[in-house]
């Protein structure tokens, strides 16, 4: 089995975190977003797999190489303008020959679906389409499906409007699609796969549903960023991730949800509480850290407070006293000095070393 792995976004709501690497290579607890799902795939018997991409290949290939730490195959689908869900696909073909079919997943998701359970499905339907689906309580932000009792789809609606959705299964981002859906994507354009050809599917073919019931977060904000660790954490029964060669003061507090990369400093009196700091960053004594994303590498001073959402980039450094608002995204090496307070958004002029 073969699986194409979407991963063409600029993770742009991610900044300043993806400024300094793709969105792919965000740390998950001991692994990435990408090893996380090559992990998944291997289990489910995926031998090969195509990333489709189209910027920032040479940090993907540098941390994935031909796959073999995986135990599978890595190709790379490399598109020089974007071409869209379906249209990456499309682009992918040459890697499908001989595949009756295959699977398609979203990179920015993490979850728990069990891939053997969809192909099987999939297969006992006869299906031309398997789409995973998902039920949540808005279902206003997404691509949203209504489904015969048979569990065929009978249309997509493109985020309704609240109270108007036919139901609250979404479209979860990973499927298992026959390879003669490849004829029916145009070659060399943009073509998505959610708004033009799974609509057009429907009325031609055995479009199906697979409800997934477990674990499911698109990690594409820093909020669903921060939920996709604690909903690891939960899985594993845990209520802090700390990394190897990390050292902690016996005085600070470590509060729940909380993973902390390897080889940190976390000093005294600190206090963290839902928040992901990544490899290699010094937290100074009685600082205070809330729903927060720390990159690598980067030094905070004393007794400061970074809460509600502030993202600090790869390598910066705040000094002692400096003033740190709440939701502040601060760009990769800068220097925040005392008594000094960003601008809200630290990061709009930065050049992101993703695009």
């Amino acid at each position: 089995m073969k699986a194409v792995i979407l991963a063409g976004g600029f993770g742009t709501r991610l900044r300043p975190l993806t400024c300094s690497r793709p969105k792919q290579l965000l740390p998950l607890g001991t692994s990435t977003l990408i090893g996380y799902l090559l992990e998944q795939l291997q289990q489910a018997n995926v031998s090969e797999v195509i990333l489709a991409t189209g910027h920032d290949i040479k940090h993907l290939q540098e941390y994935l190489g031909d796959g073999s730490a995986y135990e599978l195959i890595v190709h790379y689908s490399v598109e020089s303008e974007p071409l869209g869900t379906a249209g990456a696909i499309k682009h992918a073909e040459s890697f499908l020959q001989g595949e009756d079919r295959f699977l398609v997943l979203n990179g920015d998701i993490v979850s728990d679906i069990k891939y053997l359970q969809l192909i099987k499905h999939h297969q006992q339907h006869k299906a031309t389409a398997t789409i995973t689906l998902f039920k949540v309580q808005d279902p206003s932000r997404y691509g949203v499906v209504e489904i015969t009792p048979e569990g065929r789809i009978r249309r997509f609606v493109e985020k309704p409007a609240p109270g108007q959705a036919p139901s609250n299964l979404i479209n979860a981002g990973c499927y298992v699609l026959n390879h003669t859906i490849l004829d029916q994507i145009p070659s060399n354009r943009e073509v998505s796969i959610e708004r033009e050809v799974f609509p057009a599917l429907c009325n031609s073919a055995t479009v199906i549903g697979w409800e997934h019931q477990g674990i499911w977060v698109d990690t594409g904000t820093p909020a669903s960023f921060l939920e996709a660790h604690h909903a690891l954490l939960t899985k594993m029964r845990k209520s802090q991730f700390i990394g190897e060669e990390t050292q902690i003061a016996s005085s600070a507090v470590i509060g729940s949800n909380v993973t902390i990369g390897k080889r940190a400093v976390i000093g005294p009196h600190t206090r963290l509480t839902n928040t992901v700091i990544f490899d290699d960053a010094i937290v100074g004594e009685g600082t205070i850290i809330n729903e927060a994303i720390i990159g690598q590498g980067v030094v905070i001073g004393k007794d400061l407070r970074l809460e509600k959402h502030v993202i600090v980039g790869d390598g910066a450094i705040i000094e002692a006293g400096a003033n740190i608002p709440p939701g502040t995204l601060i760009c990769p090496n800068c220097h925040i000095k005392k008594d000094e307070t960003p601008p809200h958004c630290f990061v709009k002029n930065y050049k992101s070393l993703s695009v």
